[in-house]
């Protein structure tokens, strides 16, 4: 092989090889140095050994996410309908259709929880006044106020330095 083809070679490797990751490359380098016996059996042997370490870190991928505990495709529509009997235990387990207003009979963790409260639902609810905030916190609004001003009043009165 001559100069000239060694270099269209080179450069045709070169670009078929451009997108493989340098790690799979060096992989890949190395079994094709122990297995082509021809420069025309490099570039092939390099990518089959790239594809096998893909396709194998693909599988593990999988298995790590448990992708391979799943069924491989969902059954074809219709082959698989609940009978009447089924269907009640649905909508019961998630309280739709008639089940709706039973919300404490379902067995999901995920449901919201029925919290019991005095207020009113048909009446709108109300700005909280000064009074909540001193019953529920402790906090009086106006004071903190007050404070704030007071604060804000020091922080731009000029300093003397007089002492």
């Amino acid at each position: 092989m001559d100069v000239d083809t060694q270099d269209a070679w080179l450069e045709a490797a070169t670009i078929v090889l451009a997108d493989v990751p340098a790690d799979l490359l060096r992989k890949g380098a190395a079994v094709a140095m122990k297995s082509a016996d021809h420069h025309s059996k490099v570039v092939p042997a390099i990518m089959a050994e790239v594809q096998r370490l893909r396709a194998n870190d693909l599988h593990v991928a999988r298995v790590w996410q448990g992708a391979d505990n799943r069924p491989e495709a969902l059954p074809a529509p219709g082959s698989e309908r609940p009978n009447a009997a089924e269907l009640d235990e649905i909508c019961k387990r998630f309280s739709v259709g008639r089940y709706a207003n039973n919300r404490a009979a379902t067995s999901s963790p995920h449901a919201p929880a029925q919290v019991p409260t005095n207020a009113d639902p048909d009446r709108p609810c109300r700005a909280p006044t000064a009074e909540d905030y001193k019953r529920l916190f402790g906090i009086d609004p106006e004071e903190e106020r007050r404070k704030g001003e007071a604060m804000r009043a020091a922080a731009a009165a000029p300093h003397s330095d007089a002492a």
